[in-house]
This record gives structure tokens, C-alpha cells and sequence, in this order.
């Protein structure tokens, strides 16, 4: 952490307040830090430190706005955060002996005043009370950053229209787990849903109503599926199920019961389709008897799928595959 919010600064706000007694042990920081340390001003777009830099002084924010940032391996600069006037920043550096873990660069004119770590770590020896209230505000502001990172990964896993998981997890997952069930003799299913006739559908309802069948059908495949599996939107009017462990007959029961529930839900418009409701193909393919590999299990099963809509649709084809290799 590289910087920690004082009393009345917009960054408090986002940690949550600890009440009177840390922000009067902070305002005595502040007021120390603001004796001990000359003033000088830090124009807009200038750079404080650059990550990489070492710790050697922590830095008083008296008025302006800070930039907190990072570049990424691909040379990508990614913005932590912002600090606001009333802002201690870089205090973890001076005390932990580590290089900054972030650059700070002057996002308008400000004004800050600079302390040497010497100087701040000598005025935490003289305050330890101090010290114990910068160390439960960092508490405070991780607890911050890991609900937001977890909001975030979310976001990236999941398909913004049905909130299951999207292609780019599944296909991660469907990796990882014939890599883990090739070590340990372990059986992975594939279930690949496709709606039947949901172009008719859109033609018929529009495509508002498609995107709500879509939403609802997930909702059937979650409820349907065991906590373990992976159910992912595979793209259109596709959907799959990763069941890892389960061999065919166990996928072939889920995929059944699957394609029974939408076929039994009443979904507004479904009575326009040529089935005279909204229904599924499925096919069902399972490693490693189906395939050798991950790719060959989605071929599998993708295959299954087709054998389903050309024997009639609203059923599920599991059977009669032919091996595939990676």
C-alpha cells in the first residue's frame, strides 16, 4: 500500500471512518508531519516517484490530486486510485525498507510537503499510538481493494446478459480440468445445449424477448447442474456444462433432466416456435472415452449436439461417438 488517507480527505471516505480517536491521532500526524517538513510545490503531470523507486520519504498532501499507478507487463499503465488533499503517502515503503510499489504522478497542480524516512519513522517511535492507527486504516483500505478486485473479476468471468460464466472462463476451466482428470484417472463431461429454432423465435418475438429466453434458460441450466459444474454461455443460443467426475450415463442423466426442465417452462412466445415451445439439442461427450484432450472433447460433443437437431431436436444425443484425438 502506498498511501494512506487522512481526516476530511475524499480516500478516507472510501476506507470508512474509524471514529474520533483515530482521526484525532491522525490530525496530531498530519500537524507533525506539516512542522517537520519543508513545503514545495508539485506541478500537473509531474512525477513524485516512479515504481521501483526507494522508499526514502513520505510525502504530505496539502491541497491537489495524486495519481496512484501501475504498468503491467505489457507496458500498460493501469490507475490504482487517486489521493485527495489531507493524504499521508508512502509511509509503507519507508517503514517496510521495500522499493514503491506504485508511481504517483501529480494529476493537477499541488502543493505537499516531504519528509525524509528517517525523520517519519524517528516520529513513529515518539507516537506508537499513531503507528497502530496507520496500520489499521491500511487493514482498512486491503479490505477495500479485495472486494473490489473480487467485483472485478467477476465482471471478467461472467456473460453481462445471463450472469453465468462466459467462453474465455470455460475454456480455462475445461483445460485445467482434463489436464487434472488425465493425472488422476478421473472422468470430465461436456454437455453443449443449442435452443432450437431461435432464429424463428427472434423473427417471431424480437430480439428483446430472445434475450430474455436466453437469460431464463441459464437460469434452468444453473439450477439443474451440481454446485461443482461450470455452466457458461458458449456463444449466440449456445450453452455448455463442464461436470467434472461424472462419466457419461451421470452427464447423460443431467443433460436429460436439463432439457425436461425447458421444455416444461413456459416461456412467454414459446407457443410461436414450430415445436409449439422453446426446447434444446444436446450433445454429450466424456473424457477420456469420447476424446483425448480438451479440443476434442468440445468436437465431441459439438458433434453430439448436431446428431440431436438431425434426429428431430428437443433431445439429447450421447452415445455412438467416435474418439477424437486432441
Amino acid at each position: 500500500m502506498i498511501g494512506t488517507p487522512l481526516p476530511g480527505s475524499s480516500n478516507q471516505r472510501a476506507v470508512g471512518r474509524r471514529g474520533g480517536v483515530a482521526e484525532r491521532e491522525l490530525k496530531a500526524l498530519f500537524e507533525e508531519v506539516a512542522k517537520l517538513a519543508p513545503e514545495y510545490p508539485l506541478r500537473e503531470g509531474e512525477l513524485l516517484w516512479k515504481e521501483g523507486d526507494p522508499g526514502d520519504a513520505v510525502v504530505l498532501l496539502l491541497s491537489g490530486t495524486l495519481v496512484v499507478s501501475h504498468e503491467t507487463p505489457e507496458g500498460e499503465t493501469v490507475v490504482l486510485r487517486t489521493m485527495d488533499a489531507r493524504a499521508i503517502v508512502g509511509e509503507i515503503a519507508t517503514l517496510d525498507g521495500h522499493p514503491r510499489s506504485a508511481s504517483v504522478r501529480a494529476r493537477t497542480d499541488c502543493r505537499v510537503r516531504r519528509m525524509a524516512a528517517d525523520d517519519f519513522r524517528a516520529l513513529l517511535r515518539r507516537r506508537p499510538d499513531i503507528l497502530e492507527e496507520l496500520f489499521l486504516l491500511q487493514v482498512d483500505r486491503v479490505r477495500s481493494l479485495t472486494r473490489q478486485v473480487t467485483g472485478t473479476h467477476h465482471q471478467a468471468i461472467t456473460d453481462p446478459l445471463t450472469g453465468i460464466y462466459n467462453f474465455g472462463f470455460f475454456r480455462q476451466r475445461l483445460e485445467m480440468e482434463v489436464e487434472r482428470a488425465r493425472q488422476t484417472g478421473d472422468h470430465v463431461s461436456l454437455i453443449m445445449f443449442d435452443i432450437d429454432h431461435f432464429k424463428h423465435f427472434n423473427d417471431a418475438n424480437g430480439h428483446q424477448e430472445g434475450n430474455e429466453v436466453l437469460v431464463k434458460l441459464a437460469q434452468i441450466l444453473k439450477r439443474t447442474a451440481r454446485r461443482v459444474d461450470i455452466v457458461a454461455r458458449y456463444g449466440g443460443e449456445e450453452f455448455v456444462a463442464l461436470l467434472y467426475g461424472a462419466n457419461r450415463d451421470e452427464a447423460n442423466r443431467f443433460a436429460e433432466a436439463a432439457r425436461g426442465a425447458v421444455e416444461g417452462h413456459d416461456f412467454e412466445g414459446g407457443s410461436t416456435q414450430p415445436l409449439g415451445r422453446i426446447t434444446v439439442s444436446g450433445g454429450v461427450a466424456t473424457f477420456p472415452g469420447d476424446a483425448s484432450g480438451d479440443e476434442a472433447l468440445i468436437r465431441a460433443a459439438d458433434r453430439n449436439m448436431y446428431r440431436a437437431k438431425q434426429a428431430g431436436r428437443n433431445r439429447v444425443m450421447a452415445f455412438d461417438v467416435t474418439p477424437q484425438k486432441v
